[in-house]
């Protein structure tokens, strides 16, 4: 099971490398919706995002926390000069006095930082998310936001995944003898314990990955087409991004992390500190309304 987690990530990080790096380079999908909820944060508008999500997340413990934040820092400055945001608010990296933007990268807070065990719907409307909700046994939730108290995945041999939209934190599910119940095993459980209870999923993606999202790309907010740098300038840089993050995954690969803390800290058991979360609402970039937040485990 490991190998099929690694060959996904493997083979996803050398097709987008090969596609950033090509000569003239600088289609970034930047996050539309992203933008316009910042905006809204700052004041500038009353966006409201209209997408509701239903899924049961596990939220990374601390050490994994600030393996991310590590790995965050490292990222930033080669985004400048420029700008980057942070927990909504968007500082200039390194240059006050700078008004152009690069590329635009929101970092995800530390507090909004999830790995996807199952989702069950997507981009449905408040009052269909609400009616899913209603539908369910509120033990049935319960027993799962507990799930991995007695159901321990071990997560390993973290690299960072990117794509010309989002950087993520990937693991794949640990294979050693000791390891017979993996993080797929558990998604697989979650299915189906919720399918069987009559709820059809409505997921967007079942690929194997076990990721954290903790960067998007997004068009900085109040800048104009005139401000950004240009397409040439955006390609060097997209370059140097692609050779940053390879450069940091030889370090994460590797038994000897100079700028990361300890490789001991690149792994995480599913439900240490926090168990599973049932979230709902507007969930897309970490935030959105807890139901349940299940028992973790020292």
């Amino acid at each position: 099971m490991q190998v099929v987690y690694e060959t996904h990530r493997t083979n996803r990080n050398a097709l987008f490398s090969d596609q950033i790096r090509q000569p003239g380079f600088h289609e970034w999908k930047e996050d539309k919706i992203l933008h316009q909820v910042l905006e809204a944060e700052k004041g500038l508008t009353d966006y409201v995002d209209p997408r509701n999500n239903l899924a049961f997340w596990a939220r990374p413990s601390q050490h994994v926390r600030d393996l991310v934040s590590k790995i965050q820092q490292e990222i930033v400055p080669l985004i400048g000069p420029g700008k980057c945001y942070h927990c909504s608010c968007f500082v200039l990296i390194r240059r006050q006095s700078i008004l152009t933007a690069i590329l635009g990268l929101w970092l995800v807070p530390s507090d909004n930082l999830h790995t996807t065990t199952l989702e069950i719907s997507s981009e449905r409307t408040a009052d269909q998310i609400s009616d899913t909700i209603a539908a369910m046994d509120p033990k049935l939730i319960q027993g799962l936001a507990n799930y991995s108290i007695d159901h321990r995945a071990r997560l390993v041999k973290p690299i960072i995944s990117y794509d010309t939209s989002a950087i993520a934190l990937s693991f794949v599910p640990a294979a050693d003898e000791d390891d017979r119940y993996t993080y797929h095993h558990l998604r697989r459980d979650l299915y189906d314990k919720v399918t069987m209870s009559g709820i059809s999923i409505a997921a967007r993606y079942t690929v194997p990955s076990a990721h954290i999202t903790i960067a998007r790309f997004v068009k900085p907010v109040g800048a104009t087409e005139s401000e950004l740098e240009s397409p040439e300038v955006i390609e060097q840089k997209a370059k140097q991004l692609v050779a940053k993050i390879e450069d940091l995954n030889c370090e994460l690969r590797s038994n000897v992390w100079r700028r990361l803390g300890d490789p001991s800290q690149g792994e995480w058991i599913v439900g240490h500190e926090k168990g599973l979360e049932f979230m709902w609402g507007t969930t897309w970039y970490g935030k959105g309304e807890s139901i349940v937040l299940g028992d973790g485990f020292v």
